[in-house]
């Protein structure tokens, strides 16, 4: 995974690169970016774990050798290899401690001392895999005053909530609970790309920030445009846009959109379209209004089985494509 995390010192930040990896050995990749007037840049430090709440594993101690950055690039580079890794997963929720010096000769310049961990998450065809399996998200909407991580984990859910707080991700990587962040937007406005990606880059530090959703105020070249921005800080969090489900699909996907979050208003159900012309990626169906059916896990049931229901609704023998993911009220 990949993300930014301020230090304690001036104008600087952190990005964790997880590169070439599999069960038995794991390339990190760890970037600072420099401040003004550094001329002899070095970047230190180690990482040690796994930590995990769920299960016990004996500690190791990886240090960070320092690497050649890429030419013209403002940062100093360290890369470090873990054997036998343990990666960032709902059930077992692995984290690490990251502690690094970034220093101007022997001035110290900032240091950092963060947890994270290393998630394998992607897109295969119309589905998200996590750790080499299918993953299918179920989500609540909630604000960050009525969230209960360890309620929400317990029951196998995540939280969909706009602009997640830093200490609700910090909680949520230690217990296991995946958050879907939509980025907010004032009401009819577009949001800036370059905020959008900052913004972003902020929660892909966290593992348990699995999806970053660009709302539908914005246009496709602008989703693509924040996509293009956050690419080199996003590592394996994924990127999902807006679209109403009430009008049959979008023509075109933008660039860098790994998937689309399907609103649909109340107990509708998505335009007739969608069963043969839908988008051949993950589709996240999303019900934004509240729907009255006993408990959270309930709702993400009725969603799927109405969706299931709607699929089927042509005489078909099977749904064409098996939706990625639900999030409800």
């Amino acid at each position: 995974m990949t993300g930014t995390r301020d230090s304690v010192g001036e104008g600087s930040g952190l990005t964790l690169v997880l590169g070439p990896s599999d069960d038995l050995r794991a390339e990190i990749y760890i970037r600072a970016w420099l401040p003004s007037g550094v001329v002899d840049p070095r970047l230190g430090g180690t990482l040690v774990g796994p930590r995990c709440r769920w299960a016990s594993t004996l500690p190791v101690v990886a240090r960070l050798a320092a690497a050649n950055p890429a030419p013209g690039a403002a940062a100093a580079l360290a890369k470090t290899v873990l054997t036998e890794p343990s990666y960032w997963t709902p059930d077992l929720p692995n984290v690490y401690r990251l502690e690094a010096r970034l220093a101007d000769g022997d001035h110290t310049v900032a240091t950092f001392d963060m947890m994270v961990g290393l998630r394998r998450l992607g897109v295969r065809g119309r589905s998200f895999w996590l750790d080499g399996r299918r993953w299918v998200p179920r989500g609540v909407s909630r604000v960050a005053a009525t969230c209960d991580p360890a309620a929400l984990h317990q029951a196998g859910l995540g939280v969909a909530m706009v602009d997640p707080p830093a200490g609700l991700c910090c909680a949520a990587d230690e217990i296991g609970m995946p958050i879907i962040g939509f980025l907010a937007t004032a009401s009819g406005a577009s949001l800036d790309p370059q905020a959008a990606a900052g913004r972003i880059a902020a929660w892909a530090i966290h593992p348990s920030v699995v999806l970053a959703v660009v709302p539908a105020e914005n246009s496709p070249g602008e989703a693509a445009a924040i996509a293009a921005l956050a690419r080199g800080l996003k590592g394996t969090l994924l990127i999902g846009a807006v679209v109403d489900g009430g009008s049959p699909p979008p023509p075109a996907v933008a660039e860098g959109i790994d998937c689309l979050v399907v609103s649909l208003a109340g107990a509708a159900l998505p335009h007739a379209a969608w069963r043969d012309a839908a988008p051949a990626l993950p589709l996240v169906a999303w019900r934004p209004g509240r729907i009255e059916t006993g408990s959270d896990r309930r709702g993400c049931d009725v969603l799927q089985a109405d969706l299931a229901a709607w699929g089927l609704a042509d005489g078909a023998a099977r749904p064409a494509w098996d939706w990625a993911g639900y999030i409800v009220a």
